[in-house]
């Protein structure tokens, strides 16, 4: 079998593996994902005046792959022009005219908090109402041509959803890459930048918010519970926290932004876990932390810029997690649900080998399988799976095709060429991994920790296995982590920067972490005795 990796045509494609690690995509999630993506993000360029038209976005083996491409630039990528022509294409071109006014009035208006505004003032209640109209549902229930139906509706509404998230994405890519982009041209690490951010992402640590009363009622119960109804049992808060709780955050994807792994509410066992992790996570928000020792760094003059931007920042910070975990995972959840009871009663009727092969088959497949069984066999739906756990087995390359050279940036109009910076600094802090060594990164905390180490795969796994005080080791982490860093000693990932989910969750929850220590799961033996060292940015191996 040959699983070789191809670029998908000409140019630099780089993997995004971000969202669902190096896994391929299901088969069912695959072209919404795709369509979803591609269209959020050519709206989020165009609203913010980047010059370029759209994120190109393929699939190898199943693997997603992106490359950027400018305005007037085909798909087919050339010489970049002198610097005289670039500077009559920027201001004559149509498009690039209209992105360059964009980008100005942009800047002018503060358009990213429009963006988050409109996020929690409208969006948000509609979103989570529409969800939970849909998570009243009884699959079970529906015929097979209303559950057909049921499946193709919430499609539309996760790809809608996909859309929309990338879309207002803009909200907190531009102002928090405005203020690293800043922060950078004064000395200013990114790592000591993103400090400053502790405390403005209140989704991040809601889900522990939310089971504070569960955490007190904890504290002083006489007898562990040893199930969820005797944790709701425990005092009518509780009780109230517990449906709130898993009302909102049950029938979420848990470990990737994928349909193709169970979300908390198919795993019982694991909800307790985090229910009773809850006796050790926050009760209240951090407070912000003390900018002195940074804004010293600033010249005077320029220190009141500083103060803006750094308040902008913060203010885009509020929605990252909270949108994409209520528009993306709990839509993909809910379409999981569907996808998978229909998988079961394929597989009842010997059509398919399991119920989890459901998420193998194509949109146009699921359909004309469960009303008339025509359609294709078990056995290479199987097979379509077995196919996955291969090439994710084998793990895509980070990057296929030839290095690119940006578009200088001094060619570009003044607001366009800052919209193009903060993008391009965000992309770097959040994406990129520090290093190549798999025990060193970049360093979140100001303590050392000493803990075991355990090394997983997925958030189900991890709360199998982990104790409280653990080293979790993992390739990367989503919001969907955030029920169990409460019993965490200490955290590292493969992949991200300073400004990925883990380095966000490591600071809201005062865990030390390193980011982006590449290979770390494999070269970390799983309950070893492991030292971590933020201020080093490194990870030891006790002997």
């Amino acid at each position: 079998m040959d699983l070789s990796f191809t670029a998908p045509g000409p140019g630099f494609w780089e993997l995004e593996a971000g969202h669902h690690g190096r896994r391929p995509l299901s088969g069912f999630i695959a072209a919404a994902y795709k369509r979803g993506f591609e269209d959020g993000i050519a709206a989020m360029l165009a609203n913010y005046g980047l010059p370029l038209a759209r994120v190109r976005f393929e699939f190898v083996h199943g693997c997603t792959y992106v490359r950027p491409v400018g305005v007037g630039e085909g798909d087919k990528p050339g010489p970049t022009p002198p610097k005289p022509i670039m500077k009559l294409f920027v201001r004559l071109h149509p498009v690039m005219r209209r992105r360059n006014r964009a980008a100005a009035q942009a800047w002018h208006d503060k358009r990213w908090r429009a963006d988050v505004d409109r996020w929690f003032d409208h969006d948000r209640e509609q979103v989570s109402a529409a969800n939970l109209r849909y998570q009243a549902i009884d699959v079970q229930r529906l015929d097979d041509a209303a559950l057909v139906a049921h499946v193709a509706e919430l499609l539309a509404h996760f790809e809608t959803q996909a859309r929309l998230n990338l879309q207002h994405h803009g909200g907190d890519i531009i102002p928090i890459g405005d203020y690293l982009a800043h922060c950078a041209r004064w000395g200013i690490a990114p790592a000591d930048a993103s400090a400053l951010l502790r405390g403005s992402s209140p989704a991040t640590i809601a889900s522990a918010l939310l089971l504070a009363p569960v955490a007190r009622a904890l504290a002083t119960a006489a007898v562990r519970p040893t199930s969820i109804e005797a944790v709701r049992s425990l005092d009518p808060d509780a009780r109230r926290g517990v449906d709130e709780w898993l009302a909102r955050h049950a029938w979420r994807v848990m470990t990737t932004d994928d349909i193709d792994r169970p979300t908390l509410a198919e795993r019982p066992e694991l909800q307790l876990a985090a229910l009773l992790a809850a006796a050790a996570g926050p009760t209240e928000a951090p407070e912000p932390p003390d900018t002195a020792s940074v804004r010293v760094r600033v010249p005077p003059p320029e220190q009141a810029l500083f103060d803006e931007l750094l308040a902008e920042a913060r203010y885009g910070l509020r929605q990252r997690d909270d949108v994409v975990g209520t528009r993306w995972n709990w839509s993909a959840g809910l379409l999981r649900r569907a996808v998978v009871a229909a998988g079961d009663r394929l597989a009842s009727r010997g059509l398919l080998q399991h119920a989890e092969h459901g998420v193998e088959l194509s949109p146009d497949e699921i359909g004309p399988l469960l009303l008339s069984g025509v359609g294709p066999d078990a056995g290479t739906v199987a097979a379509r799976a077995t196919f996955r756990d291969l090439v994710g087995a084998a793990g895509a390359p980070a990057s296929i095709g030839e290095p690119e050279a940006p578009p200088p940036l001094d060619v570009l109009p003044r607001p366009m060429a800052r919209a193009t910076a903060a993008l391009m600094t965000m992309l770097e802090v959040d994406m990129t991994s520090a290093t190549t060594d798999a025990l060193q990164g970049t360093g979140i905390g100001t303590a050392c920790y000493k803990g075991i180490a355990r090394v997983v795969t997925s958030a189900d796994d991890a709360l199998d296995r982990l104790q409280p005080g653990d080293v979790l080791i993992a390739h990367f982490t989503g919001p969907s982590y955030n029920s169990i860093l409460p019993i965490l000693g200490a955290l590292v990932v493969e992949t991200g920067g300073p400004m990925c989910h883990a380095a966000i969750v490591a600071r809201e929850f005062g865990l030390p972490a390193i980011i982006g220590a590449t290979g770390a799961t494999t070269h970390v033996p799983d309950g070893a005795l492991v030292e971590v060292d933020p201020i080093a940015g490194v990870v030891r191996i006790a002997t």
